[in-house]
């Protein structure tokens, strides 16, 4: 395999598609290949960081929510997408491609397909998401990252490699589960674009704990800007130690010192969660797509590793009552984090770049 290659990597919308495109970019990197990261605005967010050599923004919307108009907007959105990706993949010649989802994949991936670019897809959740499966069918390979993938389509390969994960991530992979002596840590956080629900309930309900319990906590809580003040006013008030910001650049570190973690039921979240091994309590996202969150936490909740919390049960009392029970429950917590170690496969970057560099090879040896 030649290095210095150009790969193109294409995802968009939220940190759950950008994160495992970045951790195969620092893996092909490693590997001496070049690469050029195609996303949109809002995925641009995230992406301050990500190692990539070239990169270009284009327009995507999703098709499937909306009336007429909203849906008609989507599509212009994307065929300009498309002429964007096309026109740039001409200058810039990339040698393959990856789609990670979201909408910025699809007219990324088209392009390809109409140049002659082998692409392949990489699923991130348990359900394969509506970008991937309008590329399925034409991809070199289709990658996925849990034991099951619901809504695949018929005579499609799969092959399954888990989730990559990010330097930062695999630095603390597999870290030793901390010893409950007096301090309990606990951390909170609702996903790479924070959640509104994560700021009230959570607070009211361990608030509401007995006072031992209280004394023994220190919370980490990601709180969206508009609620940290309110957020902290209310852990104050119920003298419980607590760190609260928008944003931890260093989250990976803190899950790893964290003795529970309660957060959403992103296909990152879920599977840091794995690689790491700490317990959780896993709210998916009522919103989201085909309900794909629900189908990640299950990945962690059918080996005794997580308890999932839905939306409707969301409450300051279901949420009281299942943190009394764990956080009252050191061996409980230290059973759960050796459940949640290595349910998601490991090692995922290297398999994924391993399956790039193939189909590069068979296109350069037709």
């Amino acid at each position: 395999m030649t290095g210095h290659s150009l790969i193109a990597l294409a995802a968009g919308g939220t940190g759950g598609h950008l994160f495992p495109a970045e951790a195969l970019s620092q893996e092909l990197k490693r590997r001496g290949h070049r690469i050029l990261l195609v996303t949109d605005a809002r995925g641009a967010r995230y992406a301050q960081s990500f190692p990539a050599d070239e990169r270009f923004e284009i327009s995507a919307a999703t098709p499937s929510i909306g009336g007429p108009i909203a849906k008609g907007a989507a599509a212009v959105s994307i065929a300009m997408g498309l002429v964007t990706s096309l026109r740039e993949f001409k200058k810039r010649r990339p040698v393959a491609a990856v789609g990670f989802g979201g909408y910025p994949s699809l007219p990324a991936m088209k392009a390809a397909s109409l140049m002659g670019i082998p692409y392949g897809v990489h699923e991130q959740n348990g359900v394969l998401g509506r970008t991937n499966r309008l590329l399925v069918k034409n991809a070199a390979f289709t990658a996925h990252a849990f034991p099951v993938l619901e809504k695949l389509p018929r005579n499609v390969d799969t092959i399954e490699v888990g989730n990559p994960l990010r330097d930062a991530v695999g630095a603390v992979e597999g870290a030793p589960f901390p010893t409950i002596e007096s301090d309990i840590n606990l951390l909170i956080f609702g996903g790479s674009q924070g959640a509104s629900i994560f700021s009230a309930a959570p607070v009211n309900a361990l608030a509401g704990l007995p006072a031992e319990i209280r004394a023994r906590l220190v919370v980490t809580h990601q709180a969206r800007d508009a609620d940290k003040g309110e957020v902290a006013r209310r852990y104050e008030a119920a003298n419980i130690r607590a760190e609260v910001a928008p944003f931890f650049g260093d989250l990976p570190q803190r899950m790893a010192n964290a003795h529970l973690v309660l957060a959403r039921a992103g296909a990152s979240t879920v599977t840091e969660l794995s690689a790491i091994g700490r317990p959780s309590i896993l709210v998916p996202l009522a919103i989201a797509m085909d309900d794909h969150q629900t189908g990640n936490a299950r990945t962690l909740s059918e080996q005794g590793a997580a308890v999932i919390l839905s939306e409707k049960e969301f409450t300051e009392e279901r949420i009281g009552a299942t943190l009394s029970e764990l956080l009252s429950s050191p061996a409980k917590l230290a059973t759960m984090a050796s459940a949640a170690q290595g349910v998601v496969k490991s090692g995922a970057a290297a398999r994924l770049a391993d399956l790039v560099e193939n189909i590069v090879a068979i296109k350069a040896a037709a």
